[in-house]
């Protein structure tokens, strides 16, 4: 038997593959596949797993790795149903139960996916990704107590994976809990520097307590690291405005419109800051915005409401000394 040995190919290259048994030619299309996906040629890993699925149909493991190749490829449909056939074939396949997790929560079917994460680690207790990937789940669902209890439990199997630390990060931050949010922040820093999402949050976190200075130290740095990051753009937009300092929050908001032109929260508060600048007219355009994009976005109709009082205010302001000099 002779089997090529799986290095990263193109995919125009072809190995020879001679007289070996199914099952042996099998492993090896599969881990050519895997190779191939590593290198980011999935249409080349596609057509490894497919061919050695042909050749060994009853593998479980092959389903899932199409699996994930198709998750990764967007196409979640497929995927489930890859994932559906794996534990078909292995009932007690932890990894295919986390994988369609997975899958089921890139749809935001987050009950199907708690289902699976549950049952992932019912099967094997000690596996800090299916704790991650629950919690997320959890956190999704605004159970944010479930989600930091299951990012710590991750955490204490496997402590060293820096995005569950920003996960619990983000989910004390919702919580409200500022200090343990800036905790986890720091440590994302100090093992991720080029961080901009750990500055931005962290920003937010130094914000909600009060730091004006250090929180936008930290947006300045989340700009820096990610020119193209409408969120941060969006709170120090919010920081400048709380100073009074309208004209840069504007510019700061009209930024994060530009980046993300479905940003609803952006055209109300740089609406806002044109009330603040007097500039009524394109305060109302900017809330109008936010409120096609998002029609029950209360602040936005509050604004709206609040600033055409204003405008009639005005109005009539200007007409009574118009009339009174009329009749004189």
């Amino acid at each position: 038997m002779t089997v090529a040995a799986p290095t990263p190919l193109s995919c125009s290259r072809q190995v020879e593959i001679v007289e070996a048994r199914p099952d042996a030619l099998a492993a090896s299309l599969n881990t050519r596949g895997l190779v191939y996906e590593s290198e980011g040629e999935l249409d080349c890993a596609l057509r490894e797993f497919d061919h050695a699925i042909q050749l060994e149909p009853g593998f479980s493991a092959l389903y899932n790795n199409r699996g994930l190749l198709y998750r990764e490829k967007g196409e979640t449909d497929l995927a489930i149903q890859n994932f559906d056939e794996a534990i078909r074939l292995n009932p007690e396949f932890a990894e295919a139960f986390n994988n369609r997790g997975s899958a089921y929560f890139a749809e935001n079917r987050l009950d199907c996916a708690l289902q699976d994460y549950n049952q992932a680690l019912a099967l094997k207790p000690d596996y800090p990704e299916a704790y991650n990937n629950r919690g997320d789940a959890y956190a999704n669902m605004g159970d944010l107590d479930s989600a930091i209890r299951d990012y710590s439990e991750s955490i204490r199997l496997n402590p060293d994976v820096v995005d569950t630390h920003y996960n619990r990060g983000v989910a004390y931050l919702r919580r409200g809990d500022f200090d343990s949010a800036i905790e986890e922040f720091d440590l994302v820093i100090r093992l991720k520097p080029n961080s901009p999402k750990a500055f931005n949050n962290r920003g937010a976190a130094l914000e909600a307590k009060g730091e004006r200075e250090r929180a936008l130290e930290d947006y300045n740095e989340a700009i820096r690291l990610n020119p193209n990051y409408a969120e941060a753009f969006y709170n120090r937009g919010v920081a400048v405005y709380r100073t009074g300092a309208y004209d840069r929050a504007i510019q700061d908001f009209s930024v994060a419109i530009r980046l993300k032109p479905d940003y609803p929260g952006a055209f109300n508060n740089r609406g806002s800051a044109y009330v603040e600048e007097g500039q009524l007219k394109l305060a109302i355009q900017d809330f109008d915005e936010a409120i096609r994009l998002q029609p029950k976005n209360a602040m936005a109709l509050r604004n709206r409401a609040a600033t055409y009082a204003k405008m009639s205010a005005i109005s009539q302001t200007v007409r009574v000394p118009n009339e009174a000099a009329g009749n004189e």
